[in-house]
């Protein structure tokens, strides 16, 4: 399917973006699941409690909404291990297919500090099912047990090992699970010329410092979820100081040239809205040829309530799309 056909309506070229008024009117089927997970989920706060009780309350929260989920011709547990570390893998099979064939690796969200495959069932699910690949979750180590450049490093592994059986991969993720898959493919163009990555997908992701204005301003008071607050705690809790200006921690700092081919899909109510719409334009004025789907009243995370939020599902049937396209070129 030609790139083309999935870029994104008027009004998001680097002049345009300037002059961009941030809405704030949640889609009314989002905002009706939002409520009843709050209801559900009570008055605490799972972006202030302890990390591992922070990972618990989401999972909590996840399941509630793990219902009418796609199903599965096969999921299959295996591990890899790096430096010492049990690094859990997960494939999803939506079908029988070939061994050869190109596989996903999907790296979740959760500001590198929580999150796993079981929390992101629903969008592993949905991408197998849409794109047709098998696709692999990878539980890659956790700050702060596991700071920066753990995570980076889990990843790094898992997609070499792959590679070793497969002539090309397509990795993908959400939110720091966006930041990690961007930053290994830096890592593989400068190492081996890129070779192996066939595109990347990257939901909502974290591509630069939070800076004053624009979607930070407009939406990091947390009320459509994710906030500046929660944000900050997640980097202090992964990333060393002086890494600030670091392309590994924020690759918006790094070079963008000669990139595989990018799915760039930004939740307009996001405080992270920005750096999808920043990245895209980056990405082009390098010369790497990326594509950005702007998902009207959504919020960060919304590609979890998949199973019940139709433009949820509709986003990843075009991001599976986009995967089964780069898998057959």
């Amino acid at each position: 399917m030609p790139l083309g056909l999935f870029d994104s309506s008027p009004g998001f070229e680097p002049d345009a973006f300037a002059s961009y008024a941030y809405p704030r009117e949640l889609d009314p089927q989002l905002a009706q699941l939002l409520e009843a997970q709050r209801v559900a989920r009570g008055p605490v706060d799972r972006y202030a409690v302890p990390f591992e009780e922070g990972r618990r309350l989401l999972l909590e929260e996840r399941r509630r909404g793990q219902t009418g989920l796609p199903a599965m011709e096969a999921i299959q547990e295996s591990a890899l291990v790096v430096q010492g570390r049990p690094v859990g893998l997960r494939w999803y099979r939506a079908r029988a297919g070939a061994p050869q064939a190109v596989p996903l690796v999907y790296l979740h969200g959760g500001g590198w500090c929580v999150g796993a495959n079981d929390t992101h069932d629903t969008v592993l699910r949905h991408l197998a099912a849409a794109s047709g690949l098998p696709v692999c979750g990878v539980d890659y180590s956790l700050a702060p047990e596991h700071p920066f450049p753990a995570a980076l490093d889990d990843v790094g592994a898992v997609v070499d090992a792959l590679l070793a059986r497969h002539p090309r991969v397509i990795l993908a993720g959400d939110s720091a699970g966006a930041n990690l898959a961007l930053v290994d493919a830096m890592r593989r163009r400068d190492a081996w010329a890129g070779q192996g990555i066939a595109a990347l997908l990257l939901f909502y992701g974290v591509y630069a410092p939070m800076g004053p204005g624009g979607s930070v301003a407009a939406y990091g008071g947390g009320e459509f979820g994710l906030s500046t607050a929660a944000q900050r705690r997640y980097l202090d809790a992964y990333r060393p100081a002086g890494l600030d200006d670091d392309p590994r921690v924020f690759p918006l700092f790094g070079a963008l040239d000669a990139l595989p081919q990018a799915y760039l899909l930004a939740a307009e109510l996001d405080l992270l809205f920005d750096d999808s719409v920043r990245l895209h334009h980056a990405m082009a004025a390098a010369g790497s040829r990326s594509v950005l789907r702007v998902c009207r009243g959504m919020n960060h995370g919304f590609l979890n309530h998949a199973n019940a939020l139709p433009a949820a599902a509709q986003a990843l049937r075009e991001a599976g799309a986009f995967a089964s396209a780069a898998a057959s070129a």
